[in-house]
């Protein structure tokens, strides 16, 4: 179905009838209208296919695309975050799982995780029995949080996330560097990598400031035995100051937009007959 770039896109678009906005998520779950596109990750040196940010996308019936920055704020007001997000990973594992069985990709599948969820104390069950029913290994589902979540959460919270990390799901903290970057938190949360933000990535080949923040939070990456994934990464010029800073992961449209799932297997060949550090 053609997408009608033409629709106005506001919350109005998908706002419920006589229900709520939970059913309303529901009913998009229940008649397709909800996907997953895949984001890959790749070495910063030797472009070695490393993983995928599996990232939400709404189309509605008649070819209209809801923006991921206009659901998921209306879906954080109420529990339709809680029944959004435990699709979402659902289907990541699935999807991924099925990747293993076809001989596909053996890479880890990332999801981003609410702060809302966090308060859902059955939230590690949840995402622990999708693995056991899927059959994918923890170690292939990271979770994905941002400084702001883990900061205003509770230790209860954080002991669901030890419990996850625990189980060998890994965690990674988001957009690094434009929350409250508490470094004594980092030192309480079994995060195993920093994510930079895709603003800072973006604007230190021509501002000097942003270089030194890059090359910062990827040296605090380092100094406390976690990996550095660049967001945002879309020139060569990025990419080779990445390099020059030691910066282990790259995403971004360099490497590919979001993906279907039908176009994975083709990109992963594609990039595979690249040649290394291309």
């Amino acid at each position: 179905m053609a997408v009608n770039q033409n629709a106005t896109i506001a919350p109005g678009a998908i706002a419920p009838g006589a229900g709520t906005f939970s059913d309303r998520v529901r009913d998009a779950i229940r008649h397709g209208e909800l996907r997953l596109a895949f984001q890959p990750q790749a070495d910063t040196h030797s472009g070695r296919l490393t993983g995928f940010e599996a990232l939400s996308r709404w189309r509605l019936d008649d070819g209209t695309v809801i923006p991921p920055d206009v659901f998921i704020p209306m879906a954080e007001t109420s529990d339709a975050i809680n029944i959004l997000g435990e699709w979402t990973v659902r289907r990541a594992c699935e999807t991924a799982a099925g990747w293993m069985q076809d001989g596909v990709a053996d890479v880890p599948v990332a999801v981003n995780l609410s702060a809302r969820q966090l308060e859902d104390p059955g939230f590690a069950r949840t995402v622990l029995g999708i693995l056991a029913e899927t059959g994918l290994p923890a170690a292939n589902l990271k979770l994905e949080l941002t400084e702001t979540a883990l900061f205003e959460h509770s230790e209860s919270s954080r002991e669901v996330l030890t419990q996850l990390r625990g189980a060998g799901v890994r965690l990674v903290l988001d957009d690094f560097g434009t929350g409250y970057s508490s470094l004594s938190l980092l030192r309480r949360v079994p995060v195993e990598a920093l994510k930079i933000d895709k603003h800072f990535t973006q604007a230190m080949v021509q501002d000097r400031d942003a270089a030194a923040i890059v090359r910062a939070i990827i040296d605090l990456a380092h100094a406390l035995g976690m990996q550095a994934i660049a967001e945002g990464v879309e020139t060569n010029d990025e990419l080779l100051y990445l390099r020059a800073y030691r910066c282990d992961r790259i995403q971004g449209y360099l490497l590919a937009k979001p993906l279907d799932t039908a176009q994975v297997p083709d990109f992963i060949r594609r990039l595979a007959a690249t040649p290394t550090g291309g």
